[in-house]
């Protein structure tokens, strides 16, 4: 929203990050690296282009601010976030161990 330029930017990132935080907890079991990797792209390009149209410049600036950033503005990574699907063990615990 254009009402969100007014923001600053590190609140907005804290926003991002909380919402990217919830999306690894969602996702982390199993083979979703590249589910990871498309969702931290379109956070990256979201707040390149909240950067650019905030300082009323290219996209293209925008993408430099991020990727020139030390930590990328403060985003989350999401690499290395995923955990091996146990093989030998179920998901869930029996109903007698759930109590």
């Amino acid at each position: 929203m254009r009402a969100r330029l007014a923001a600053p930017v590190e609140q907005i990132v804290q926003e991002v990050n909380a919402f990217l935080r919830g999306w690894v907890g969602f996702f982390r079991y199993g083979n979703s690296a590249r589910e990871f990797d498309k969702i931290s792209k379109y956070a990256v390009m979201r707040v390149a282009l909240l950067v650019a149209k905030r300082h009323q410049r290219g996209r293209s600036w925008g993408f430099a601010q991020v990727y020139r950033s030390p930590n990328s503005l403060g985003l989350i990574s999401l690499n290395g976030t995923v955990i091996a699907p146990r093989p030998n063990r179920p998901w869930r615990a029996p109903a007698e161990h759930r109590r």
